[in-house]
Parts: C-alpha cells; sequence; structure tokens
C-alpha cells in the first residue's frame, strides 16, 4: 500500500512538472511577459567602472564631473567591494549579483571551466548568470553593450548574450568606442571598463600625484560618455553607475584593508535624488541589482545583491537598526603611517610624542595605550601623549557617548641600544626570474647584496630592484618566558618564518597584502628566526608580528632581536 502511494504521489509530481514544462523559447517569452509588468524607472543604464579608483582618489584629485554627479546624484564613498580584493572576483561580483563564494571567480587567472570552485548555478557556457544573461533572457529584442580596456574582463560572461562587445587598446580608445556606439545603438544597457587608473595605482602607487592624475584623466572620459548620452538624446531617461572594483595600497591591492576594500559607488541620472550621501551598506554585487531594477527586470533568486532603491526619489529610506561603521572617517594617530605601515613608527634611543587628529566636525576621541578597543570609559584624548616604550594605540570617534567609527590603531617601538649588545637583524637579497609566482630555492642562487636592519621589515632594505626580487632575514630571538608564541607574516607577495629548522609560518604565493599565521612552543633563550620574502611584480610590503604569555601581537620586538 505504502508503495501505491509513493508512486501515484511521484506520478501526480511528474504531471505536475510536465504541465509546468516549456521549450527555451517559451520561458524567455514567460520571462518577457513577467518583466514587462515591472516598472521600469530608465529607459538606459550605463555602468562605467573604473578599475583601481578609491574613494581616496574621488576626495583627493580634480573630478569637476563626479563632483557633478555627486551634487545631483545619490552616493556613497563607503561601498565595498568583495575579498580577494583581486580585479577579476570584483568585476564577477559586480556584473553577476552576488560574492565569489558563490561565482566561483576568485584569481585573476580564472577561466570558465577551468579552475577550482565551481559556480553555485550555471547559467549558459557554464558561467553564472550575468547581467547580460538577465536582460537578454527577459528582453531579447533589448541591446545591450559591453565594452572594456582591461582584457580579463572578457573573460568573465558569456559573450553571446551582448549584442556589441569590444576591447578597447587604452583608456582613450575604450571611451571612444563607447562614444560611438551609444550615439549610433542608444543601447538599454552598457557596461563601459577602464583600467588605466589601476595602472597608475600600480606603477606609481595610490595617493600620488600621478594617480590623481590618472583619476582626473578617468573624470575627463566620463564626461566624454556622458556627453555621448546627451548627443544621442537619451541623456534625460538615462541612469548612469560610476564605480570600481578596488582600492589600493601603496603600489598592490589584494588585501583585507578598508583602503583596499572600500569603493565609490555613484548614481546620477533620471529620478536619481540630489545630493544624497548614502548612508547604508552597499556592496559591489547591488550595482547588477540595481541596474536590472531600474530596467524593471525581474532579480534571478541566485543573486545576493538588492536595489538601492533609497537612492531614487519616491523611495522610501530603509530602517537601519544599526550604524554602517565607516560613515564618519577614523581619527588620525600621528605619526602617521605609509602605505601598508601603521601609525607610529620605529624610534631610536628616544621617546616618540603621539598626536591625534580628529578629522570629522562632530565628536570626541578616546583612546587606549595597551591595544584595547576604547568604551566610553576610556581616557579622552586632549592633547599629545609622549610614548616612552612599546605601545599600541587604538582611538575611535564616539558621539554622543557611542562609538562611531572604525578604531585606528599604531604600533610605536622603543628600541633602547646597547653597545654591548647588538640589535637586529642581517639580510640578503636575491635576483628571481621574471614572473616569479614563488619563493625560491635559495641554497641555489647567490645574493645581489647584503645588510643589517633593526625590524623583519623592507623599511631599511636597500632592494636591488623592485621586481623579481626576494630578501632573506637571519638572526636570533629572544624569548623570556616559557609557552606558545603566535606568528603573523603579513606580505605581498609570498614569504615564509621559520624557527630553527621548522616552518611556523607560510605564506608563500603571488598575492596582494594578506597574512598568515603559526605557532610554536618556546623555552626561554636564544632562537634562530629566518623569514623569507619576494616580490613578483607590483606592491611589495612585508610585517612580521608575534604575541606570546603577556605580549600582545604586535610588531616582532626589535629590542628582541639581535644578529646571529
Amino acid at each position: 500500500m505504502k508503495n501505491s502511494i509513493r508512486s501515484l504521489s511521484l506520478l501526480l509530481a511528474l504531471a505536475a512538472g510536465l504541465a509546468g514544462f516549456s521549450s527555451p523559447a517559451s520561458t524567455r517569452a514567460q520571462a518577457a511577459d513577467a518583466a514587462a509588468t515591472s516598472p521600469r524607472r530608465a529607459n538606459h543604464v550605463i555602468i562605467i567602472g573604473v578599475d583601481g579608483l578609491s574613494p581616496d582618489g574621488v576626495r583627493k584629485a580634480e573630478t569637476p564631473t563626479l563632483d557633478h554627479m555627486m551634487a545631483k546624484g545619490a552616493w556613497s564613498l563607503h561601498a565595498r567591494g568583495v575579498l580577494p580584493t583581486s580585479s577579476s572576483a570584483n568585476w564577477a561580483s559586480m556584473i553577476g549579483g552576488v560574492g565569489p563564494e558563490q561565482h566561483g571567480v576568485i584569481t585573476n587567472d580564472w577561466r570558465v571551466g577551468e579552475f577550482g570552485l565551481p559556480a553555485s548555478v550555471i547559467g549558459s557556457g557554464g558561467f553564472f548568470p550575468s547581467i547580460f544573461q538577465v536582460l537578454h533572457d527577459q528582453h531579447p529584442d533589448w541591446e545591450v553593450g559591453s565594452i572594456y580596456h582591461w582584457g580579463g574582463f572578457g573573460n568573465l560572461y558569456d559573450h553571446r548574450f551582448v549584442d556589441y562587445d569590444a576591447n578597447g587598446a587604452d583608456e582613450d580608445e575604450t571611451t571612444a568606442l563607447a562614444v560611438s556606439y551609444i550615439k549610433a545603438k542608444r543601447p538599454a544597457f552598457l557596461f563601459v571598463h577602464l583600467d588605466h587608473v589601476d595602472h597608475a595605482g600600480h606603477a606609481y602607487g595610490h595617493g600620488t600625484a600621478k594617480y590623481y592624475a590618472s583619476v582626473t584623466k578617468a573624470d575627463e572620459l566620463i564626461a566624454q560618455i556622458r556627453q555621448a548620452a546627451a548627443e544621442a538624446g537619451i541623456l534625460d531617461e538615462t541612469v548612469f553607475i560610476v564605480t570600481s572594483d578596488h582600492g589600493g595600497v601603496g603600489k598592490g591591492h589584494g588585501g583585507d584593508s578598508l583602503a583596499e576594500l572600500e569603493i565609490p559607488w555613484i548614481l546620477y541620472g533620471k529620478g536619481v535624488k540630489a545630493g544624497q550621501a548614502l548612508d547604508l551598506p552597499i556592496n559591489t554585487f547591488d550595482t547588477p541589482a540595481t541596474a536590472a531594477w531600474l530596467l524593471g527586470a525581474d532579480l534571478p533568486y541566485a543573486w545576493l545583491g538588492r536595489p538601492i532603491r533609497s537612492a531614487l526619489t519616491g523611495e522610501a529610506s530603509p530602517r537601519l537598526t544599526y550604524r554602517a561603521s565607516s560613515l564618519f572617517a577614523s581619527p588620525v594617530i600621528e605619526p602617521a603611517g605609509q602605505g601598508n605601515d601603521p601609525a607610529g613608527g620605529l624610534f631610536i634611543n628616544q621617546t616618540a610624542q603621539m598626536t591625534i587628529q580628529n578629522p570629522n566636525a562632530i565628536g570626541e576621541v578616546r583612546y587606549t595605550l595597551d591595544g584595547a578597543t576604547p568604551t566610553g570609559a576610556s581616557p579622552l584624548y586632549a592633547g599629545p601623549v609622549e610614548i616612552s616604550r612599546n605601545t599600541l594605540v587604538r582611538a575611535t570617534l564616539f558621539i554622543d557617548g557611542q562609538p562611531a567609527s572604525v578604531p585606528a590603531s599604531a604600533q610605536f617601538r622603543i628600541l633602547n641600544l646597547n653597545a654591548s649588545e647588538p640589535r637586529g637583524v642581517t639580510y640578503k637579497t636575491y635576483l628571481l626570474p621574471d614572473g616569479s609566482v614563488r619563493l625560491p630555492d635559495f641554497t641555489r642562487l647567490e645574493p645581489a647584496s647584503s645588510g643589517a636592519t633593526y625590524e623583519v621589515s623592507l623599511k631599511d632594505v636597500k632592494l636591488p630592484r623592485e621586481d623579481d626580487v626576494a630578501v632573506v632575514f637571519e638572526g636570533l630571538l629572544r624569548i623570556d618566558a616559557a609557552g606558545i608564541y603566535s606568528f603573523t607574516l603579513a606580505s605581498d607577495d609570498g614569504s615564509k618564518l621559520y624557527i630553527g629548522d621548522r616552518t611556523v609560518v607560510d605564506n608563500d604565493g603571488d598575492h596582494g597584502v594578506i597574512a598568515a599565521q603559526g605557532s610554536a612552543n618556546l623555552e626561554p633563550g636564544l632562537h634562530l628566526i629566518r623569514v623569507e620574502w619576494f616580490n613578483g611584480g607590483g606592491g611589495a610590503w612585508l610585517g612580521a608580528y608575534f604575541e606570546g604569555p603577556g605580549i600582545p601581537r604586535q610588531f616582532i620586538d626589535p629590542n628582541r632581536l639581535s644578529p646571529r
């Protein structure tokens, strides 16, 4: 009897499935009919993605076009990309409505069907369904275009869903192609990718004059694209989304700092509220969701992104139970850090003077000197503080007694030299083959140069060249109390740390500044410490940390280091 009931249930389910089955063509037609019932808030949407454009670039470069778009539109300089902060992972999120854990793109070497993590949902051709496919499936008669400077962008979607697909040789040609296409075809949706700002970040460094100049040029190119919409007669029916894939620190990106993760997000055009600073969390995968919503397309269930509805006139703002963490700028602890180097610094045979600036027009700053997160009961900053020993500083903005910013941090290292007890470590540099992606076997290489430094860092190391280079640091680490000691290496590119002949931390590989950790049970006394580091290209940084009994996590104390 149970088998008969089960068989009847299966037959009913099969009949229901057959009744609901339709051919791909009819499915698309049904989707188009359903989408047609959704209100269309704009007839045209143009996304302009500027690779490597940071909020700092928007704030400090000459950007009259972006300034006008922000004054007449809605914007956030605290939107976030996804981790890792590499280009392909973030562009895939910007067209796919999800993060890397769903679309599977985690490196710039990704190719459909070849690497690692499979997509959670498969659209056409093995790709996660992009906004190009979503619009084509629901509105196959719409004109849809993709024009990109970086060829890697073209690896991220099925090109059959794009009516016009072009890879410009540089930012000028890419913009010219977009201008001509807009005038000729008046597309319903267009994605434009510009890559030259990222090039400037890698070549000259974020925050440099040449980086800001590249941002100014991007602003000029965006003005040309907007003007093309005006000349095509569609400007009044168009919404622009200007955003980026990641920021950067120094000459690199790929790490997990806010400077790398935060991106600008600007909405401008038909129906957008004027001069609205968006005080809500925005992620890069909200971008395609917003574009599809503006065009009246149905969002697929597989997408996790949400339309930023409150940016449009007549749309209510969401009820925000919790305050965005980066709405207010963090306090600035001085001496300020450069690039990935934290604020504070190394001071030899002298004390340091710490000052804290509040970059906000409101609030007060409270701080701690033991590495703890400040609370309303922590000391109120009222003037310079003298630092006479190794100190971990945290500082937070408070408004109405509540924390209102991401805590700022600083590390002060006070090194007391004694002529009878030499301090520091020795280092050797090595030249590597072009395109190196891992640490080499150093026993097969001859050093290019050698020297000494007080800390395991690159700050005082004289590198023979910037790219395809490696450094090996060696010295003795003094341990006073027995126990478990944790070591962390944060580096761009790869690194390893050894205690004695044991590998404690392995952070090898070609990557931005990411951290890896390991631990060792150490007895009191001197222990051989060795750190290997390499840079294949782009950004370069190394930070070596430790913590143990009575020692909070900090840079390895230079007072505990001595040459072999």
